[in-house]
């Protein structure tokens, strides 16, 4: 077979031993090789090193399977630089069907392959700039709803606290109207941080309703409190918010109420009569999930206990609050812990 020299392509035949036993002008004049030093196995000297493996592996494949094969590699030019050429190629068959070797054909197209090896590293670092930009706002999201989340229960607790106050001073006094500017206020602060808290969080999960209706409407709440002045201060602090109440003054008594009563959330004097919180709260935690195990709780602690602040949750309550408590901080913890069982 005679290939023509007078083609701008660089064409070479090879035999079914991979041997090139011709390569053309073009293929001559962009190596720098002559013909002599290309034949056989030189032809394989214009490759690059890092090439080679797969050149070799991919002639092979197509020599052992008498298959046209495809590849793109660099090919060293006469002045030492190594170019992109793409080489295709396709058997060679006698009249009567014998395998006679292989013939084919590359092209320089070096400039077009660091077009597209540019434009793929742009677009992966397009792609790694918006992945990191989508994470950071999501990140910034995140940490904008979870600062709302903190500040909005202690927001509504004060609404509701300060109109249960304001109720109960005559009207028209100077007290009252300073309660009034107060209630007002908090509720404008809370629907600001409801809308705020929708658009981090991206779906609309506070209504106007939540806002300005009771703050633990329908929660039930457990107090363990043997004081009684305590545990009726705190009794009417929490049905004032709206919450269904109910006060246990032992451990025995809260763990009966715990598993017939099913509340939401307990609160616990850490120093009960007979025994104290940290005993009820072991006990609490050994019950199945489906015997009240899992509730929420917090620990109302004492001046002492408030100097070690994590040494109730370390036993197993979920909040720590010191005593005497104040009704907004009490309002306001209840609020955040019963939140995860309404999601």
């Amino acid at each position: 077979m005679k290939l023509d020299d007078t083609l701008p392509l660089m064409l070479w035949r090879a035999k079914p031993d991979m041997a090139c036993e011709y390569t053309s002008r073009a293929w001559l004049e962009f190596t720098g090789m002559s013909a002599e030093q290309a034949l056989g196995d030189g032809w394989s000297r214009a490759v690059h090193a890092e090439d080679l493996a797969r050149w070799l592996d991919c002639c092979v494949r197509a020599f052992d399977g008498r298959e046209p094969f495809e590849i793109e590699y660099r090919m060293r030019r006469r002045d030492g630089e190594y170019r992109w050429v793409p080489d295709r190629a396709a058997p060679m068959h006698s009249g009567d069907g014998l395998f006679l070797g292989y013939v084919g054909a590359c092209v320089e197209i070096h400039e077009r392959k660091r077009a597209e090896q540019g434009l793929a590293r742009s677009l992966e670092r397009e792609r790694k700039l918006r992945t990191a930009t989508e994470e950071a706002s999501r990140a910034k999201d995140g940490f904008v709803a979870a600062m709302l989340a903190d500040v909005q229960s202690p927001t509504q607790a004060i609404a509701a606290w300060s109109a249960h106050l304001r109720e109960q001073l005559p009207p028209g006094s100077e007290a009252g109207e300073a309660l009034e500017a107060i209630v007002r206020n908090a509720r404008t602060q809370a629907r600001l941080i409801g809308n705020l808290l929708e658009l981090a969080q991206g779906a609309a999960k506070v209504t106007q309703r939540d806002i300005e209706g009771p703050l633990l409407a329908g929660v039930r709440v457990l107090l363990v409190e043997d004081d009684a002045a305590a545990r009726d201060l705190l009794l009417k602090v929490l049905r004032v918010a709206g919450a269904e109440a109910c006060a246990a003054r032992n451990s025995s008594e809260a763990l009966r109420l715990l598993e017939d009563w099913r509340p939401d959330i307990m609160l616990s004097d850490m120093g009960l009569s007979g025994d104290d919180g940290y005993v009820l709260i072991r006990a609490l935690r050994a019950l199945p999930a489906e015997r009240g195990g899992c509730v929420r709780a917090a620990a109302l602690t004492t001046a002492g206990e408030a100097l070690a602040p994590n040494r109730a949750v370390a036993a197993g309550y979920d909040a720590q609050l010191a005593k005497p408590v104040e009704p907004v901080a009490l309002l306001a913890t209840v609020a955040r812990l019963v939140q995860p069982a309404r999601v």
